[in-house]
């Protein structure tokens, strides 16, 4: 049987969900292929189906032979200067890689979690976990995905790391990215009330309609400073004063492409 590709166009803020679903019904991959307020991406299967839900954003399928999945699948992803110093590398190209001097180095599996780097959201996290993550602080990445937040805050000397996400069935990825990076964190697969305790620094990289019903629950969770990614630049006014009524204050924000990041105290 020939591997299968779905090319799909879904609302910017169903992305994640979509993904959630593709993956649940037995795709081995996705691949974005342009983002702003849509996003249009491929799907690649060999069993399963696409689920009924998603039908309607459906673009096109086509075939693709299966001598060519590995190298069609991978040729998408290649080594992301995220600036700051921070690289963040496929998996497969560990020990090829030339690591610029001075750098920080994550190397990441893509799989079913979120962050793999090349999302303007992700960077625009790890630029300001780069910035603000003093060694010895304690640091909690809410909807951790691949883990790649939490691996740079380990990196970067915190003295506690704890990633949670309701995705299920990411402890195999998120402990062979662990491996990969020569690190150990702590996940915990539920939202952040499973988390106990409060930590220096929150983030949450997070589409606006999963973070807002969370802020209430972040506010409590931090003791220094709340990092808080993957708003669209559209929707940036709107979240600021949700914010505020929060009694939560924005000290510093930041923006790439069509999305939008904020540093926010009490």
């Amino acid at each position: 049987m020939d591997y299968r590709v779905y090319e799909l166009e879904v609302p910017a803020s169903e992305y994640d969900l979509a993904t959630s679903e593709l993956f649940e019904a037995g795709a081995l991959g996705v691949e974005v292929v342009s983002e702003g307020e849509t996003v249009t991406f491929k799907a690649y299967f060999k069993e399963g189906s696409l689920p009924e839900r998603l039908k309607p954003y459906l673009k096109s399928v086509s075939p693709l032979e299966e001598r060519d999945w590995n190298s069609e699948w991978k040729k998408h992803y290649a080594p992301v200067n995220v600036g700051s110093g921070i690289w963040v590398v496929p998996s497969w190209m560990k020990g090829e890689f030339k690591e610029p001097e001075g750098s920080l180095v994550i190397y990441i599996r893509p799989g079913r979690g979120f962050g793999t780097g090349t999302h303007e959201t992700t960077k625009l996290a790890m630029r300001f976990i780069k910035k603000l993550l003093k060694e010895g602080d304690s640091f909690l990445d809410v909807g951790c995905g691949s883990g790649i937040l939490s691996i740079l805050a380990a990196k970067l000397g915190a003295s506690e790391v704890v990633g949670c996400d309701i995705q299920p069935n990411l402890q195999e990825e998120i402990e062979e990215n662990q491996r990969l990076n020569g690190i150990e964190f702590t996940f915990v697969e539920g939202s952040v009330n499973a988390v106990n305790g409060k930590f220096d620094l929150v983030v949450a990289n997070i589409e606006k309609h999963h973070l807002e019903p969370l802020l209430p629950l972040l506010a409590e969770k931090f003791k220094g400073t709340l990092i808080l990614s993957g708003i669209l630049t559209s929707q940036r006014d709107q979240f600021v004063k949700t914010l505020e009524k929060l009694g939560l204050r924005v000290v510093e924000e930041a923006k790439e492409g069509e999305w939008c990041a904020f540093v926010a105290r009490k």
